[in-house]
């Protein structure tokens, strides 16, 4: 209700940019603001075509004639669509996005406003240009949202930002897609196909299968369980040869199914009793919030982001970040007590909450109304 109130007397026109509507996460957050709130003054600007595009329900999406990487065509667009829509603010999603934002603001519309949206790049991208980049673009962003607290600390260590200039937005989930009522399959049915018996507990990853995810610190520390356990993963990725090959040496074939890309996540959790979260690095942990949603205890590697949705023995269970040894214990402790078990699930379950889609929307428009 607040949130509609604050849509019908605060008229703001607002383009959001994003390179493409493959699937991830930057692309699913625009999805739901976009579709749930049906703001006519809300624009949605893809700069590249690619072969697999997330449809959104919204009259105001355009996409780019561009279909290349690296072509600049939709920088010219966007410069034509500001003006026939009378923009004020843009909000841009990721690199490319944000560095065409900041070339339009620079040479074309300098009192345009400008937001900077930071969603976890700032945690893998080392490079020197990034780098420069964050600090050059400083003098003309008019605000950023980070997508937790360690983002935002993180803005203000590499690029100087000022902390009142930040704003911590964390990601949201959509509470109605994750209810155990929406589980549409048979459970026991599905685990026997992948040979899952009675008396093993699932353990569950679900991810892309890179380095920086660390599900090769979640595999090596299965012959260090002591209880019997399946582990299910979902994803592709590079590191999938090198992460089968660890299950090969270590000789434990019959602990790991590799499930590949899942679509329908709400095909995967309903299998899982422990969902595992081994990142080197997150900035947020979106899928820890699904997984107490539903119910799910969580155990998750005590890094920067994580563990700001983590918290230890209360929502779910911490481990040292790449300690195998550590997370096999930590398996364990939550196996075999009960206790602890049902206090993480219901300390999760409250702790989403806080995460709802209409938190997120009012912060955002009242971000936007602050800085106009």
């Amino acid at each position: 209700m607040f949130c509609c109130l604050i849509s019908k007397f605060i008229k703001m026109k607002v383009l959001h940019l994003i390179d493409n509507m493959d699937l991830g996460g930057a692309q699913f957050i625009a999805k739901g603001i976009f579709e749930k709130y049906q703001n006519d003054d809300f624009h949605l600007f893809v700069l590249r075509k690619t072969d697999t595009i997330i449809s959104v329900n919204h009259p105001n999406i355009v996409f780019s004639e561009a279909s290349g990487k690296y072509s600049i065509k939709s920088l010219f667009e966007i410069k034509k669509y500001i003006i026939e829509n009378n923009i004020e603010i843009l909000h841009p999603y990721l690199l490319k996005s944000q560095i065409f934002a900041y070339t339009l603001k620079r040479f074309y519309f300098p009192k345009i406003k400008l937001i900077f949206h930071e969603l976890g790049e700032i945690f893998m991208n080392e490079s020197f240009i990034f780098k420069k980049f964050l600090e050059i673009s400083k003098k003309k962003v008019d605000f950023y949202f980070a997508a937790s607290k360690a983002t935002k600390n993180e803005l203000i260590k590499r690029a100087g930002i000022e902390s009142d200039k930040i704003q911590v937005l964390y990601n949201y989930i959509l509470f109605e897609n994750f209810r155990k009522e929406n589980i549409k399959i048979d459970i026991e049915k599905e685990k026997a196909k992948y040979k899952i018996q009675a008396n093993e507990i699932t353990l569950g990853y679900a991810g892309r299968l890179s380095k920086e995810k660390g599900c090769e610190y979640l595999i090596k520390s299965l012959p260090f369980v002591r209880s019997k356990v399946k582990l299910l993963v979902a994803g592709k990725g590079a590191e999938e040869p090198n992460l089968k090959q660890i299950v090969t040496s270590n000789n434990i074939e019959n602990k790991v199914v590799f499930l590949g890309f899942i679509a329908d996540i709400m095909l995967f959790y309903p299998l899982v009793d422990i969902l595992i979260i081994p990142s080197e690095h997150e900035s947020f942990g979106l899928i820890a919030i699904e997984a107490q949603a539903l119910g799910i205890p969580v155990i998750a590697s005590n890094t920067r982001g994580l563990n700001e949705v983590v918290i230890n023995n209360k929502t779910g269970l911490l481990f040292e970040r790449k300690n195998p040894e550590d997370l096999a214990k930590k398996i364990d402790k939550l196996i075999e007590d009960n206790e602890l078990k049902k206090q993480v699930i219901s300390g999760g379950y409250e702790n989403v909450k806080q995460y709802s889609i209409d938190v997120y929307y009012k912060k955002m428009l009242a971000s936007y109304s602050k800085i106009l």
